[in-house]
């Protein structure tokens, strides 16, 4: 028995051994201090002639060597070969499409957020801090406001049920195929408005019908990028009973597949406005 514990608890320092060494505790200020450290593999110092050139002993270093220890962005080198030709419009371009990254990523689903909230109270949180308006089972009100003045629970909370979903002032242009995944457990949900929504297309909605085309009954695209692709979108919403569409206008190919729409789902009202 007595070699036994004996064994385990040897087993035991080497693993807290080898645990120690694979982990670093040191802060930035003492990493700082100390300097740049010899790089080892397999127990050996990393031979020299293997370092990239700026890294060697001996080898002039400069401000510019920021770009050359590592790989540089593509994008840092495409935005430094447009200094020559920069412009107004072409910063102007540029900011444009950093704005729509970063709304991109501020609408992205956080499996953190629904992990501490639940599926509803999650959906409730991020659209109605997005200028939407969201209405719960059992209830006739409207919940649209600010983090400020709705006040909302900030952890899983029984009898928050979304109903409906009004998106029609959804702020920045609408929300977009990766904000549409925030309807992802909504069982509920029988009441959407994308109305006006810019960047609501085909892609958009099969996300619509694949996350509530079970429970989704009311619907309005008005003002969306509709095409002919998006019928297909469409009929997988089984009980949908009343669309709101724009008006097809000279679009024979959408006015068709409108009608073979309603015709095959017989519930189904269309309303072109």
């Amino acid at each position: 028995m007595v070699l036994i514990i004996k064994s385990v608890v040897r087993s035991y320092r080497s693993t807290i051994h080898i645990i120690r060494s694979y982990c670093d505790n040191k802060s930035i200020y003492q990493k700082n201090e100390e300097g740049p450290q010899p790089r080892i593999i397999h127990g050996q110092v990393y031979p020299d002639w293997r370092k990239p050139w700026i890294e060697r002993q001996g080898e002039w270093r400069s401000k510019l060597s920021v770009f050359v220890e590592k790989n540089p962005s593509p994008d840092v080198l495409y935005a430094m070969s447009q200094i020559p030709n920069l412009n107004f419009k072409i910063v102007r371009e540029w900011w444009a499409h950093m704005k729509n990254i970063q709304e991109v990523e501020n609408q992205k689903y956080l499996h953190e957020r629904v992990a501490a909230l639940g599926f509803n109270l999650a959906a409730l949180h991020f659209f109605t801090y997005r200028h939407a308006a969201v209405r719960l089972k059992d209830s006739s009100d409207w919940l649209k406001g600010d983090i400020l003045s709705l006040k909302l629970p900030d952890h899983y909370t029984e009898g928050y049920y979304v109903e409906a979903i009004d998106c029609s002032n959804f702020h920045h242009g609408g929300i977009r195929y990766e904000g549409l995944e925030n309807l992802k457990g909504l069982n509920l949900l029988k009441w959407l408005s994308l109305r006006n929504n810019k960047h609501v297309d085909v892609w958009c909605l099969d996300r619509v019908a694949g996350l509530s085309g079970q429970s989704l009954e009311y619907l309005d695209i008005r003002g969306c990028k509709i095409c002919i692709g998006c019928i297909n979108a469409l009929a997988r919403m089984e009980v949908l009973k009343y669309l709101l569409v724009s008006d097809p206008g000279d679009d024979m190919a959408l006015q068709a597949g409108l009608s073979v729409l309603e015709e095959n789902n017989p519930n189904l009202f269309i309303k072109a406005d």
